[in-house]
Protein backbone atom coordinates (compact mmCIF):
# COMPACT_ATOMS: atom_id res chain seq x y z
CA UNK A 1 0.00 0.00 0.00
CA UNK A 2 1.41 3.37 -0.97
CA UNK A 3 2.31 5.54 1.98
CA UNK A 4 0.05 8.51 2.33
CA UNK A 5 1.24 12.09 2.84
CA UNK A 6 -1.51 14.18 4.38
CA UNK A 7 -1.80 17.80 3.18
CA UNK A 8 -3.13 20.70 5.17
CA UNK A 9 -6.86 20.76 5.96
CA UNK A 10 -9.07 23.77 6.47
CA UNK A 11 -10.97 24.59 9.64
CA UNK A 12 -11.51 22.96 13.03
CA UNK A 13 -14.26 24.26 15.24
CA UNK A 14 -16.10 21.38 16.83
CA UNK A 15 -15.16 19.18 19.75
CA UNK A 16 -13.85 15.66 19.89
CA UNK A 17 -15.29 12.77 17.93
CA UNK A 18 -16.64 11.37 21.20
CA UNK A 19 -19.38 13.98 20.88
CA UNK A 20 -21.10 11.72 18.33
CA UNK A 21 -21.63 9.00 20.94
CA UNK A 22 -23.70 11.49 22.89
CA UNK A 23 -25.54 12.46 19.71
CA UNK A 24 -26.55 8.86 19.04
CA UNK A 25 -27.69 8.17 22.57
CA UNK A 26 -29.26 11.59 23.23
CA UNK A 27 -27.39 11.73 26.53
CA UNK A 28 -27.50 15.53 26.93
CA UNK A 29 -30.13 17.06 29.19
CA UNK A 30 -32.68 19.48 27.76
CA UNK A 31 -32.52 23.19 28.50
CA UNK A 32 -35.59 24.90 29.93
CA UNK A 33 -34.84 27.96 27.79
CA UNK A 34 -34.91 26.08 24.48
CA UNK A 35 -38.16 24.69 23.16
CA UNK A 36 -39.61 23.90 19.74
CA UNK A 37 -42.75 22.60 18.08
CA UNK A 38 -43.04 20.89 14.69
CA UNK A 39 -45.20 22.87 12.27
CA UNK A 40 -44.94 20.85 9.05
CA UNK A 41 -42.82 18.51 6.91
CA UNK A 42 -42.46 18.36 3.13
CA UNK A 43 -42.34 14.54 3.02
CA UNK A 44 -45.18 12.97 4.98
CA UNK A 45 -44.55 9.79 7.03
CA UNK A 46 -44.87 6.54 5.04
CA UNK A 47 -44.57 8.35 1.70
CA UNK A 48 -44.12 5.88 -1.17
CA UNK A 49 -40.73 6.32 -2.87
CA UNK A 50 -39.16 4.29 -5.67
CA UNK A 51 -35.71 2.75 -5.08
CA UNK A 52 -32.68 4.96 -5.83
CA UNK A 53 -34.75 8.15 -5.69
CA UNK A 54 -33.07 11.22 -4.18
CA UNK A 55 -35.44 13.47 -2.24
CA UNK A 56 -35.27 16.36 0.22
CA UNK A 57 -37.07 16.55 3.55
CA UNK A 58 -37.78 20.00 5.00
CA UNK A 59 -38.93 20.41 8.59
CA UNK A 60 -40.59 23.68 9.60
CA UNK A 61 -40.40 24.22 13.36
CA UNK A 62 -41.43 27.06 15.65
CA UNK A 63 -39.16 28.53 18.30
CA UNK A 64 -41.51 28.53 21.30
CA UNK A 65 -38.77 28.93 23.89
CA UNK A 66 -37.15 32.06 25.27
CA UNK A 67 -33.78 31.97 23.46
CA UNK A 68 -32.86 33.09 19.96
CA UNK A 69 -31.56 30.37 17.63
CA UNK A 70 -28.36 31.41 15.88
CA UNK A 71 -27.66 30.23 12.30
CA UNK A 72 -24.84 28.22 10.78
CA UNK A 73 -22.87 25.17 11.77
CA UNK A 74 -22.01 26.54 15.22
CA UNK A 75 -25.58 27.63 15.95
CA UNK A 76 -28.85 25.73 16.26
CA UNK A 77 -28.70 22.61 14.11
CA UNK A 78 -30.79 19.51 13.45
CA UNK A 79 -28.72 16.44 14.34
CA UNK A 80 -29.31 12.67 14.09
CA UNK A 81 -30.13 10.71 17.23
CA UNK A 82 -30.15 7.37 15.41
CA UNK A 83 -27.89 5.64 12.94
CA UNK A 84 -28.49 6.75 9.38
CA UNK A 85 -30.39 4.34 7.11
CA UNK A 86 -31.37 6.70 4.28
CA UNK A 87 -28.10 8.06 2.94
CA UNK A 88 -28.47 11.51 4.49
CA UNK A 89 -26.65 14.30 2.61
CA UNK A 90 -26.47 17.79 4.18
CA UNK A 91 -27.09 20.88 2.08
CA UNK A 92 -24.10 22.77 3.51
CA UNK A 93 -20.36 22.10 3.62
CA UNK A 94 -18.80 21.05 6.91
CA UNK A 95 -15.70 23.12 7.74
CA UNK A 96 -14.58 21.09 10.78
CA UNK A 97 -12.12 18.21 10.91
CA UNK A 98 -13.78 16.70 13.99
CA UNK A 99 -17.48 16.81 13.19
CA UNK A 100 -18.87 13.47 12.00
CA UNK A 101 -22.65 13.92 11.85
CA UNK A 102 -24.86 14.75 8.84
CA UNK A 103 -26.66 17.85 10.15
CA UNK A 104 -29.07 20.48 8.86
CA UNK A 105 -28.71 24.20 9.57
CA UNK A 106 -31.29 27.01 9.64
CA UNK A 107 -32.39 27.40 6.04
CA UNK A 108 -32.65 31.18 6.01
CA UNK A 109 -29.14 31.65 7.38
CA UNK A 110 -30.58 34.15 9.87
CA UNK A 111 -31.26 34.12 13.61
CA UNK A 112 -34.71 32.90 14.66
CA UNK A 113 -36.25 34.57 17.68
CA UNK A 114 -38.98 33.28 20.03
CA UNK A 115 -42.31 32.84 18.24
CA UNK A 116 -40.73 32.67 14.76
CA UNK A 117 -40.37 29.68 12.45
CA UNK A 118 -37.25 28.06 11.02
CA UNK A 119 -36.74 25.47 8.31
CA UNK A 120 -34.16 22.67 8.31
CA UNK A 121 -33.56 20.64 5.13
CA UNK A 122 -31.54 17.57 4.18
CA UNK A 123 -31.39 15.29 1.14
CA UNK A 124 -31.75 11.49 1.25
CA UNK A 125 -31.49 8.51 -1.10
CA UNK A 126 -34.03 5.69 -1.10
CA UNK A 127 -32.32 2.27 -0.72
CA UNK A 128 -32.61 -0.55 -3.25
CA UNK A 129 -34.52 -2.99 -1.06
CA UNK A 130 -38.25 -2.51 -0.47
CA UNK A 131 -39.36 -1.69 3.07
CA UNK A 132 -39.96 1.08 5.59
CA UNK A 133 -37.00 3.28 6.53
CA UNK A 134 -36.78 5.97 9.22
CA UNK A 135 -34.10 8.47 10.24
CA UNK A 136 -34.65 10.39 13.49
CA UNK A 137 -33.30 13.85 14.38
CA UNK A 138 -33.55 16.40 17.16
CA UNK A 139 -32.65 20.08 17.45
CA UNK A 140 -29.33 20.89 19.07
CA UNK A 141 -28.53 24.30 20.54
CA UNK A 142 -25.34 26.29 20.06
CA UNK A 143 -24.23 24.95 23.47
CA UNK A 144 -24.76 21.33 22.33
CA UNK A 145 -27.97 20.70 24.27
CA UNK A 146 -30.71 18.65 22.62
CA UNK A 147 -34.26 19.96 22.86
CA UNK A 148 -37.67 19.76 21.22
CA UNK A 149 -39.53 16.79 19.70
CA UNK A 150 -38.01 13.99 17.67
CA UNK A 151 -38.19 14.90 13.98
CA UNK A 152 -38.25 12.07 11.48
CA UNK A 153 -38.13 11.30 7.82
CA UNK A 154 -39.93 8.03 7.10
CA UNK A 155 -40.51 6.50 3.68
CA UNK A 156 -41.78 3.25 2.27
CA UNK A 157 -39.55 2.08 -0.57
CA UNK A 158 -41.66 0.41 -3.23
CA UNK A 159 -40.55 -2.86 -4.80
CA UNK A 160 -38.50 -2.13 -7.90
CA UNK A 161 -37.40 -4.33 -10.78
CA UNK A 162 -34.08 -5.29 -9.19
CA UNK A 163 -32.25 -5.11 -5.87
CA UNK A 164 -29.05 -6.47 -7.39
CA UNK A 165 -27.57 -3.07 -8.17
CA UNK A 166 -25.06 -0.81 -6.48
CA UNK A 167 -26.95 0.59 -3.48
CA UNK A 168 -25.80 4.20 -3.20
CA UNK A 169 -28.05 4.87 -0.21
CA UNK A 170 -26.27 2.22 1.84
CA UNK A 171 -22.89 3.57 0.72
CA UNK A 172 -23.70 7.01 2.11
CA UNK A 173 -25.27 5.55 5.26
CA UNK A 174 -22.11 3.55 5.98
CA UNK A 175 -19.96 6.67 5.54
CA UNK A 176 -22.27 8.72 7.79
CA UNK A 177 -22.19 6.07 10.51
CA UNK A 178 -18.47 5.18 10.41
CA UNK A 179 -16.52 8.20 9.12
CA UNK A 180 -15.38 9.05 12.67
CA UNK A 181 -15.25 5.47 13.91
CA UNK A 182 -13.42 2.19 13.36
CA UNK A 183 -15.09 0.26 10.54
CA UNK A 184 -17.52 -2.55 11.31
CA UNK A 185 -14.88 -5.27 10.78
CA UNK A 186 -12.93 -3.85 13.75
CA UNK A 187 -9.75 -3.04 11.84
CA UNK A 188 -7.88 0.24 11.35
CA UNK A 189 -4.74 0.78 9.28
CA UNK A 190 -2.25 2.68 11.44
CA UNK A 191 0.43 3.06 8.75
CA UNK A 192 1.19 1.89 5.22
CA UNK A 193 2.01 -1.68 6.30
CA UNK A 194 0.31 -2.28 9.65
CA UNK A 195 -3.13 -2.35 11.16
CA UNK A 196 -4.75 -2.81 14.55
CA UNK A 197 -7.89 -4.67 15.63
CA UNK A 198 -10.58 -3.75 18.13
CA UNK A 199 -13.52 -5.99 18.95
CA UNK A 200 -16.15 -3.35 18.18
CA UNK A 201 -19.16 -5.67 18.20
CA UNK A 202 -22.19 -3.42 17.65
CA UNK A 203 -20.49 -0.41 19.25
CA UNK A 204 -19.14 2.72 17.61
CA UNK A 205 -15.47 3.05 18.59
CA UNK A 206 -13.74 6.36 17.75
CA UNK A 207 -10.84 6.10 15.33
CA UNK A 208 -7.38 6.23 16.95
CA UNK A 209 -5.75 9.59 17.50
CA UNK A 210 -3.00 8.65 15.02
CA UNK A 211 -3.65 9.73 11.45
CA UNK A 212 -3.09 6.30 9.92
CA UNK A 213 -3.55 4.95 6.39
CA UNK A 214 -7.11 3.62 6.58
CA UNK A 215 -8.49 5.37 3.49
CA UNK A 216 -8.88 2.40 1.11
CA UNK A 217 -10.10 0.08 3.87
CA UNK A 218 -12.82 2.62 4.79
CA UNK A 219 -13.83 3.08 1.15
CA UNK A 220 -13.94 -0.72 0.67
CA UNK A 221 -16.37 -1.04 3.59
CA UNK A 222 -18.54 1.81 2.28
CA UNK A 223 -18.91 0.46 -1.26
CA UNK A 224 -18.58 -3.25 -0.50
CA UNK A 225 -20.20 -6.10 1.40
CA UNK A 226 -18.46 -6.14 4.78
CA UNK A 227 -20.11 -9.12 6.56
CA UNK A 228 -21.06 -7.25 9.76
CA UNK A 229 -22.57 -4.16 8.13
CA UNK A 230 -23.18 -4.19 4.38
CA UNK A 231 -22.32 -1.11 2.35
CA UNK A 232 -23.10 -0.62 -1.32
CA UNK A 233 -22.90 -4.33 -2.08
CA UNK A 234 -19.95 -4.64 -4.47
CA UNK A 235 -17.84 -7.79 -4.16
CA UNK A 236 -14.56 -6.20 -3.04
CA UNK A 237 -11.83 -8.85 -2.57
CA UNK A 238 -9.74 -8.84 0.62
CA UNK A 239 -5.99 -9.52 0.54
CA UNK A 240 -5.32 -9.06 4.27
CA UNK A 241 -7.16 -9.73 7.52
CA UNK A 242 -8.97 -6.42 7.10
CA UNK A 243 -12.00 -6.22 4.85
CA UNK A 244 -11.43 -5.10 1.28
CA UNK A 245 -8.46 -3.60 -0.52
CA UNK A 246 -6.00 -1.62 1.67
CA UNK A 247 -4.23 0.23 -1.16
CA UNK A 248 -5.55 3.62 -2.30
CA UNK A 249 -4.39 3.20 -5.90
CA UNK A 250 -5.30 -0.48 -6.06
CA UNK A 251 -8.92 0.00 -4.95
CA UNK A 252 -9.39 2.43 -7.85
CA UNK A 253 -7.37 0.99 -10.71
CA UNK A 254 -6.99 -2.72 -9.89
CA UNK A 255 -10.27 -3.59 -8.16
CA UNK A 256 -12.78 -1.14 -9.63
CA UNK A 257 -11.57 -0.04 -13.07
CA UNK A 258 -9.61 -3.25 -13.71
CA UNK A 259 -12.62 -5.29 -12.57
CA UNK A 260 -14.99 -3.34 -14.86
CA UNK A 261 -16.86 -1.85 -11.91
CA UNK A 262 -15.95 1.76 -12.70
CA UNK A 263 -14.54 4.29 -15.13
CA UNK A 264 -12.48 7.46 -14.65
CA UNK A 265 -14.34 10.62 -15.71
CA UNK A 266 -12.96 14.14 -16.28
CA UNK A 267 -15.00 16.23 -13.84
CA UNK A 268 -16.66 16.28 -10.43
CA UNK A 269 -20.00 17.07 -12.10
CA UNK A 270 -20.04 13.57 -13.60
CA UNK A 271 -19.97 11.85 -10.20
CA UNK A 272 -22.95 10.46 -8.28
CA UNK A 273 -23.26 9.88 -4.52
CA UNK A 274 -21.22 6.76 -3.73
CA UNK A 275 -18.48 7.40 -6.32
CA UNK A 276 -14.79 7.95 -5.44
CA UNK A 277 -12.18 10.67 -5.69
CA UNK A 278 -8.51 9.67 -5.69
CA UNK A 279 -5.74 12.17 -4.89
CA UNK A 280 -2.15 12.71 -5.93
CA UNK A 281 -0.15 14.97 -3.60
CA UNK A 282 2.85 15.50 -5.89
CA UNK A 283 0.99 17.36 -8.63
CA UNK A 284 1.20 14.43 -11.07
CA UNK A 285 -1.77 14.12 -13.41
CA UNK A 286 -1.04 10.58 -14.63
CA UNK A 287 -3.66 7.91 -14.09
CA UNK A 288 -2.75 4.58 -12.50
CA UNK A 289 -2.35 2.99 -9.07
CA UNK A 290 1.20 4.30 -8.61
CA UNK A 291 -0.03 7.91 -8.82
CA UNK A 292 -2.72 7.71 -6.14
CA UNK A 293 -1.81 8.69 -2.57
CA UNK A 294 -5.27 8.89 -1.02
CA UNK A 295 -8.84 7.82 -1.84
CA UNK A 296 -12.06 9.43 -0.61
CA UNK A 297 -15.79 8.74 -0.94
CA UNK A 298 -17.96 11.19 -2.84
CA UNK A 299 -21.23 11.85 -0.99
CA UNK A 300 -22.93 14.13 -3.50
CA UNK A 301 -23.64 17.89 -3.17
CA UNK A 302 -19.90 18.51 -3.58
CA UNK A 303 -19.03 16.69 -0.33
CA UNK A 304 -16.51 13.99 0.68
CA UNK A 305 -16.04 11.42 3.46
CA UNK A 306 -12.78 9.71 4.35
CA UNK A 307 -10.61 7.97 6.88
CA UNK A 308 -7.06 8.74 7.85
CA UNK A 309 -7.65 11.93 7.99
CA UNK A 310 -11.19 11.14 9.00
CA UNK A 311 -13.72 13.61 7.60
CA UNK A 312 -17.43 13.86 6.77
CA UNK A 313 -19.33 16.28 4.52
CA UNK A 314 -16.21 18.31 3.71
CA UNK A 315 -15.62 20.10 0.40
CA UNK A 316 -14.61 17.94 -2.55
CA UNK A 317 -13.03 20.99 -4.17
CA UNK A 318 -11.03 22.61 -1.36
CA UNK A 319 -10.56 20.16 1.52
CA UNK A 320 -7.50 18.45 0.01
CA UNK A 321 -4.58 20.00 -1.86
CA UNK A 322 -3.64 17.77 -4.78
CA UNK A 323 -4.61 16.46 -8.20
CA UNK A 324 -8.02 14.72 -8.08
CA UNK A 325 -9.07 11.65 -10.08
CA UNK A 326 -12.84 11.22 -10.42
CA UNK A 327 -14.06 7.63 -10.42
CA UNK A 328 -17.65 6.79 -11.41
CA UNK A 329 -18.90 3.38 -10.28
CA UNK A 330 -21.44 1.61 -12.49
CA UNK A 331 -24.83 0.86 -10.95
CA UNK A 332 -25.16 -2.47 -12.76
CA UNK A 333 -23.40 -4.39 -15.54
CA UNK A 334 -23.11 -2.45 -18.79
CA UNK A 335 -23.27 -3.89 -22.31
CA UNK A 336 -20.44 -3.37 -24.79
CA UNK A 337 -20.58 -4.15 -28.52
CA UNK A 338 -17.92 -4.89 -31.12
CA UNK A 339 -18.01 -6.15 -34.70
CA UNK A 340 -15.91 -9.08 -35.88
CA UNK A 341 -16.43 -9.54 -39.62
CA UNK A 342 -20.14 -10.40 -40.00
CA UNK A 343 -20.65 -11.11 -36.30
CA UNK A 344 -21.73 -8.87 -33.43
CA UNK A 345 -19.92 -9.55 -30.16
CA UNK A 346 -21.93 -8.54 -27.09
CA UNK A 347 -20.14 -8.44 -23.73
CA UNK A 348 -20.91 -7.54 -20.13
CA UNK A 349 -19.10 -7.95 -16.85
CA UNK A 350 -19.61 -10.82 -14.41
CA UNK A 351 -19.51 -8.68 -11.25
CA UNK A 352 -23.29 -8.61 -10.89
CA UNK A 353 -24.54 -12.21 -10.89
CA UNK A 354 -27.85 -13.51 -12.22
CA UNK A 355 -28.23 -11.37 -15.36
CA UNK A 356 -29.18 -12.77 -18.78
CA UNK A 357 -29.15 -11.17 -22.22
CA UNK A 358 -32.48 -10.36 -23.88
CA UNK A 359 -33.27 -8.92 -27.33
CA UNK A 360 -36.17 -7.15 -29.03
CA UNK A 361 -36.82 -5.60 -32.43
CA UNK A 362 -38.17 -2.30 -31.07
CA UNK A 363 -38.26 -0.16 -27.90
CA UNK A 364 -42.02 0.37 -27.64
CA UNK A 365 -43.91 -0.21 -24.40
CA UNK A 366 -45.37 -3.41 -25.90
CA UNK A 367 -42.05 -4.73 -27.20
CA UNK A 368 -41.47 -8.43 -26.66
CA UNK A 369 -38.09 -9.11 -25.07
CA UNK A 370 -36.83 -12.64 -25.73
CA UNK A 371 -34.03 -14.30 -23.84
CA UNK A 372 -31.04 -15.03 -26.09
CA UNK A 373 -30.77 -18.80 -26.07
CA UNK A 374 -27.06 -18.95 -26.83
CA UNK A 375 -24.90 -19.16 -23.69
CA UNK A 376 -22.12 -16.60 -23.21
CA UNK A 377 -18.46 -17.51 -22.85
CA UNK A 378 -16.72 -16.18 -19.75
CA UNK A 379 -13.27 -14.71 -20.33
CA UNK A 380 -11.66 -13.01 -17.34
CA UNK A 381 -14.22 -10.72 -15.71
CA UNK A 382 -16.54 -10.52 -18.74
CA UNK A 383 -19.17 -12.58 -20.54
CA UNK A 384 -18.94 -12.69 -24.35
CA UNK A 385 -21.69 -13.74 -26.74
CA UNK A 386 -21.20 -13.77 -30.52
CA UNK A 387 -24.21 -13.46 -32.82
CA UNK A 388 -24.38 -13.43 -36.61
CA UNK A 389 -25.66 -10.07 -37.83
CA UNK A 390 -28.83 -10.09 -39.91
CA UNK A 391 -30.91 -7.38 -41.65
CA UNK A 392 -33.07 -5.20 -39.44
CA UNK A 393 -32.66 -3.60 -36.04
CA UNK A 394 -32.07 -5.56 -32.83
CA UNK A 395 -31.91 -4.09 -29.33
CA UNK A 396 -30.25 -5.82 -26.36
CA UNK A 397 -30.61 -5.45 -22.62
CA UNK A 398 -29.65 -7.34 -19.49
CA UNK A 399 -32.38 -8.66 -17.22
CA UNK A 400 -32.11 -10.13 -13.74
Amino acid sequence: MKSQHIPSQRGARFGAVLLFLGLLTGSFSASALDSAALISVSIQPNAQVMPRTMFTQTWTVQNNGTTTWTPGQTGCTLNPISKDSLGAIPLFTNDSSTRFIPSAIIGSGKSVGPGSNATFSMSFIAPEAAGTYTDTFQLNSASSVFFGPNLTVQIVVAKGSSTNQYDRSRVISYANNYSGFICSDGYYWTNSSGYSYTNVGTNLVPVPAVTGDDCAHFVSCCIGSEPHVRGGGLAIPSRTATYGEPGAGDIIYTVLIGGCYAVEVPSLSQLSPGDLVGWNWEGETNSGAAYIDHVTLYLGKGLLASHANSALDVSASTWYDGVPHYIHIYDSPTIAFSRVKTNLVVSWTTNWSGYSLYSATNLSATAVWTKVSKSPVKVGVSNFLTNAMSPGTVYYRLKL
